[in-house]
C-alpha cells in the first residue's frame, strides 16, 4: 500500500510541476488538491499510528480534504482523536 501512495505522491509533483510551467487549468488544481489531500491523509495516518489512530481514506474524506487542504486533515485528526 505505501507504494501506491509514493506512486499517487510522484503523480502530484509531476501535476505541480506541468501547472507550474503554464497556465494552470481546473482540472489541474482539482487534481492537485485530490491527490495533496490523499497523499497528506496517508502521510497524517503514518503518524497518527504511534498514538494506534487511522483516519479512513475513503470518498467523503479525500473531497472533505480536496475543499479544506491541511486544515481538512487536522479536522479529521482531531475528530478520529475525540472518538467520532
Amino acid at each position: 500500500m505505501t507504494f501506491v501512495f509514493l506512486g499517487l505522491f510522484i503523480i502530484l509533483l509531476v501535476v505541480v510541476v506541468r501547472s507550474s510551467l503554464g497556465q494552470p487549468r481546473v482540472v489541474f488544481k482539482a487534481m492537485i488538491h485530490i491527490l495533496g489531500g490523499i497523499v497528506g491523509l496517508w502521510l497524517c495516518n503514518f503518524l497518527l499510528s504511534v498514538f494506534g489512530l487511522e483516519v479512513p481514506i475513503n470518498f467523503f474524506t479525500i473531497l472533505l480534504v480536496g475543499f479544506l487542504g491541511l486544515p481538512g486533515v487536522l479536522a479529521l485528526s482531531v475528530l478520529q482523536f475525540m472518538g467520532i
